[in-house]
């Protein structure tokens, strides 16, 4: 079971994690001042400093949520009303804040590097946007967020899985930003996507809404999963359609057209990125620290809304086409597979790893600019 089939814990159990989990931050941090006190003496052994860096980037991490977690009931106190104008804009500033500190300090630690291959158009001014992106690998949805904080000037509007409200610091602020939690499970007479077409409805003319169509991490197992449970069902169409995709999952539109439906005059943005996708389990993430040798990479295609099918089955067709385009786009960037984990006849693929920097896309300066 992915972490999407993860229910989010019980209501009495979140409000318990409020006051646990900074206890187990302090637990945590101590039990591994040890490994990073025995990390920085394998560094001279160790020529990538694996457990060093592990080690570190885990309990700043770890601290970076709980200041968020405590920036929270700080902004609690000063904003009793939430109807009050600076409650949304005190909350967006600290989530904001968040994601800097992460993407520092797993840049820092971890030699996560965010590149756009081109620059990043945001459509017709005075349109919202509905940004649709891949789903794979280590970081993709926070660095994904980020990347549209920074260039946007906007934090996005989120769709996200129920199981992040196992993390305290995330899920009391992004409830307190509205955004969409989709149910683990559905009960009988309850629309899962009804949240999703509330939260697309009331976009503002600079606002971006994200969502992952794929629903889940691409890994080989679960594209491999799904060829056969299409097959299982009879739908040897959509089977073949999803053997066809190399290095993603099959979207799945409902979702997304929920969104474009509830939003018609918003404009979308496609949103594929490589580099990272392979590291599909924690022994290959492991094995490609730090990730140095391997950005980021992001490459967007912006389409007005004119030009976006206004029928589910027309949008549902036009989704897979664009998906075609970013499996292609990712299979020739996908970038190598970690050294001595190369699956067998992996030499037959098409050769990855090339990008273009813009110059003007280097996250450590200013950030990429805007274009609408």
């Amino acid at each position: 079971m992915g972490a999407r089939g993860i229910p989010a814990p019980p209501p009495l159990a979140r409000k318990a994690m409020h006051v646990v989990w900074p206890v187990v931050a302090v637990i945590v941090t101590g039990l591994l001042a040890p490994v990073v006190v025995v990390g920085s003496f394998l560094v001279a052994a160790d020529r990538k400093a694996k457990v060093f860096r592990a080690s570190c980037a885990a309990v700043l991490l770890l601290w970076v949520d709980i200041r968020m977690l405590v920036g929270c009931w700080a902004l609690g106190s000063k904003h009793p009303d939430r109807t009050d104008a600076g409650w949304r804009r005190s909350h967006e500033q600290l989530l904001s804040s968040f994601l800097d500190s992460l993407m520092y300090y797993a840049r820092r630690w971890l030699g996560l590097d965010v590149r756009l291959t081109d620059r990043m158009h945001f459509g017709t001014e005075g349109r919202p946007l509905i940004a649709l992106a891949r789903h794979a690998g280590p970081f993709n949805s926070l660095a994904v967020a980020w990347l549209l904080a920074r260039t946007a000037g906007r934090l996005p509007r989120i769709v996200l899985a129920e199981s992040l409200r196992w993390d305290p610091g995330l899920d009391t602020i992004l409830t307190r930003l509205d955004s969409f939690f989709v149910p683990a499970t559905s009960k009988p007479g309850n629309d899962r996507l009804e949240g999703v077409r509330r939260m697309a409805s009331t976009l503002g003319p600079d606002d971006v809404f994200l969502i992952f169509p794929e629903g889940q991490n691409w890994t080989p197992s679960r594209r491999l999963k799904i060829i056969e449970r299409l097959r299982q069902r009879g739908d040897e169409a959509r089977a073949r359609r999803a053997q066809e995709l190399r290095h993603v999952l099959p979207p799945m539109a409902r979702g997304a057209w929920a969104a474009r439906s509830a939003s018609p005059g918003a404009d979308v943005m496609v949103i594929a990125h490589a580099g990272l996708g392979r590291l599909s389990s924690a022994r290959l993430v492991w094995a490609a620290l730090p990730f140095t040798d391997r950005p980021f990479l992001v490459k967007t295609w912006t389409y007005p809304a004119a030009d976006v099918p206004d029928s589910q089955d027309e949008f549902a067709a036009w989704l897979d086409a664009r998906w075609s385009e970013v499996d292609a786009w990712v299979t020739a960037n996908a970038g190598p597979w970690p050294e001595g984990h190369e699956p067998p006849g992996h030499g037959d693929e098409p050769v990855a790893g090339t990008w273009t920097d813009p110059g003007a896309s280097d996250p450590a300066g200013d950030g990429p600019r805007p274009e609408r």
